[in-house]
């Protein structure tokens, strides 16, 4: 398996979690029951952030793809780390490689 870089995963994450806020933006706007609640937890999610005037939408935006940022940075390097044990363990001398799965049609 490939190592993740922390750029990709990063930014790949950024932009997901943009996404996410954006609908939930949207859906919050568009469905007024849900406002309230969905102001709730998006304030309590993202520090400073209030609902929604024009700059707190954009300060989200930042705020979300920072926090893909964030779990980029912590999970990569774990990932690749314990990803990287299970490749020097599968290649020790007297231990069986381990098969690939199979596929079916």
């Amino acid at each position: 398996m490939n190592r993740l870089t922390i750029r990709g995963t990063a930014l790949a994450l950024g932009l997901f979690f943009d996404a996410t806020f954006f609908l939930c933006a949207l859906w919050g706007l568009v469905v007024p029951q849900s406002w309230e609640t969905m102001a709730r937890i998006w304030e309590a999610v993202l520090p400073g952030f209030t609902w929604l005037t024009p700059a707190s939408f954009l300060f989200g935006l930042v705020e979300a793809f920072l926090y893909g940022w964030y779990v980029a940075l912590v999970f990569v390097p774990l990932f690749n780390y314990f990803e990287g044990g299970r490749r020097a363990e599968a290649e020790q001398p007297g231990m069986a490689r381990p098969r690939e799965a199979l596929h079916h049609p």
